[in-house]
């Protein structure tokens, strides 16, 4: 049973490897038959961006101009935060953020004021997990938080509830089976069906319980060399894989009946020094990677291979997470180390990011992980 964290000091980790964000919106256009006034469009959406500071503690917040992309920094933040956010991301309803707190084995959850975009966090939250949380991931319906154990061999699953609150599945952890820890990335299938999750090595094909959440092991295949991020296409064709220690891209077929996973081709790196994450835009036909621990990469995909078209040097060094906001013409990172910020780009019709006009604005230390939640 998950226990209300007991404020225990754990030494900060070393800066990982681990590993959405915004905005936009549409002017509705309406007819009033014949009373000859034109009428009154509604307001822009709102959006706010987040982005877990991790070697500060901190969670920073912005809001994001539906335009242009811009970010501006929201009043009350950084937030304190536990001692080393390393994932955040944010429920369906886009009512709570969570964060995953890789040194003090917790999870926190935040209800969001959707006028400001403060962040109050919900009752019994922090919740105390197991060893090293690394990454989250959603079944599609946003029953289900999964969570990736960098210092485990296992996979934790809670249930969600409308009121922000975190219940252990039955049976959960869910053990991998595999015994080379660093589990890095957890994706579900859009089907709802399959749960996949990365180590340093390997790529673990779980079945999930549709009413309960809890997990059997299928199988398991062969991954990236040190792991380091995973991504399914919406259509749930296709796997892709990405490790710090490859120097291409590798895709697998998903059998829609158990989910087994097969190797099907390889795309080499732009650059040959491995790809720390991975993230396809809604359409599933473009991808984004990290590579070279500092670089963006960006890539067509068509029946699973991948192209590159494009990258921009710098802008995100050390960045484990990248978000592509609702409307997908904008895709942020964070940029750690001499300079820590958040860093925007416009993405062109070709799927190639280009850096916005607008600066980039200061986080906390090590902004590694971003989403972007919308009103």
């Amino acid at each position: 049973m998950l226990t209300r964290h007991p404020g225990r000091f754990l030494p900060a980790l070393t800066r990982m490897l681990l590993g959405g964000l915004l905005l936009a919106s549409l002017w509705a256009l309406g007819s009033c038959g014949g009373s000859g006034v034109s009428p009154t469009p509604p307001p822009a959406k709102t959006y706010f961006a987040y982005v877990a500071d991790s070697q500060t503690g901190q969670i920073s917040g912005y809001s994001v101009d539906p335009s242009s992309g811009a970010l501006t920094p929201l009043p009350g933040f950084p937030l304190l935060s536990g001692l080393n956010p390393t994932y955040i991301t944010h429920d369906s309803q886009n009512k709570f953020v969570i964060v995953a707190d890789i040194a003090a084995d917790t999870l926190h959850v935040y209800a969001v004021d959707a006028s400001t975009g403060a962040l109050s966090e919900s009752a019994p939250s922090p919740y105390q997990v197991d060893r090293e949380p690394r990454a989250l991931g959603w079944d599609p319906a946003g029953n289900f938080l999964y969570v990736a154990y960098q210092g485990e061999n296992e996979v934790g699953a809670f249930s969600f509830s409308s009121a922000g609150t975190l219940t252990p599945v039955p049976g959960a952890p869910f053990p991998t089976g595999g015994t080379s820890l660093y589990g890095c990335s957890v994706v579900v299938a859009p089907s709802g069906k399959f749960l996949y999750v990365e180590d340093l090595f390997d790529i673990y094909t779980f079945e999930i319980n549709p009413a309960t959440g809890a997990l059997a092991l299928v199988g398991s295949v062969q991954g990236p060399s040190t792991g380091g991020g995973l991504a399914v296409d919406p259509a749930g064709a296709f796997v892709y894989a990405v490790g710090a220690g490859a120097n291409s891209e590798m895709t697998y077929a998903i059998d829609p009946v158990s989910g087994v996973l097969s190797p099907t081709s390889t795309s080499p790196l732009t650059f040959q020094g491995g790809a720390y994450t991975i993230t396809l835009d809604a359409s599933g036909s473009f991808a984004y990677t990290v590579e070279s621990g500092v670089s963006l990469a960006a890539y067509s995909v068509k029946n699973g291979v991948l192209t590159n078209i494009g990258s921009v040097s710098g802008g995100a060094y050390g960045s484990l997470q990248l978000t592509i906001d609702p409307t997908g013409s904008f895709i942020y990172a964070g940029e750690t180390g001499m300079v820590d910020e958040v860093v925007g780009y416009r993405i062109a019709s070709s799927g190639m990011p280009t850096a916005l006009p607008s600066p980039p604005v200061s986080s906390g230390g090590w902004p590694v992980s971003i989403t972007v939640v919308s009103e």
